[in-house]
């Protein structure tokens, strides 16, 4: 059950994200983001991830907070905001009441305070691609170049040269080269990468 209309003096709000073909996120029909009224000795990020879980039945992916701020007068005092990341695999969201919808589409019905933290998210998203294996959040364990380029491209709103991105993630030392490749149609089998297992985590990770 989601606790969007319950009242409570702090709530969590969560805006879930994958990308499918694009960046989307999770919204609930009524357009707003899944939420919960934040339990009596319960943490923050336990509520965050109780709200995607009765909404969805997600659970265990990348989690991080984003900002506090306050409620409305017949509402909750304040509200901290999260973003989660899942790769689209893990996804198989079944359960009525939720669609994905396009964080750049303004006619997406959405409450002005839940639309802000979309935004505020994906400004977070592409203000860290560049220093934080963000991007990885998005892809299954192992991965070819091109969809890791991909999801940079998605997340930046940028075209990158193909030489040139891939000498630069070879050169980061978060790569491992596997052994297995992956073959599309008729093109040449790709190489599966994976992230370096000491690669320092993401606050907020799994």
């Amino acid at each position: 059950m989601n606790d969007t209309n319950t009242i409570g003096p702090v709530h969590t709000a969560v805006a879930l994200f994958t990308i499918r073909e694009r960046l989307e996120f999770l919204r609930l029909d009524e357009g707003r983001l899944p939420t919960a009224a934040l339990a009596p000795q319960e943490a923050l990020e336990a509520c965050a991830r109780r709200a995607l879980w009765a909404t969805t039945g997600i659970e265990d992916v990348f989690l991080e907070q984003l900002y506090t701020f306050d409620g409305r007068q017949d509402g909750p005092r304040a509200i901290v905001a999260y973003y989660a990341l899942a790769p689209r695999e893990r996804l198989p969201i079944r359960r009525p009441g939720v669609s994905w919808a396009d964080p750049t589409d303004s006619a997406t019905s959405l409450a002005d305070d839940h639309r802000i933290i979309v935004q505020r998210a994906c400004e977070r998203l592409a203000g860290k691609l560049e220093y934080a294996p963000i991007a990885y959040q998005f892809l299954a364990e192992r991965f070819t170049l091109g969809e890791l380029q991909a999801v940079y491209e998605i997340i930046g709103c940028q075209t990158l040269d193909k030489r040139n991105f891939r000498r630069r993630m070879r050169a980061s030392a978060r790569l491992v080269e596997t052994r297995d490749v992956r073959r599309k149609g008729c093109h040449r089998p790709a190489r599966l990468y994976r992230l370096r297992d000491t690669q320092p985590a993401i606050a907020g990770a799994l």
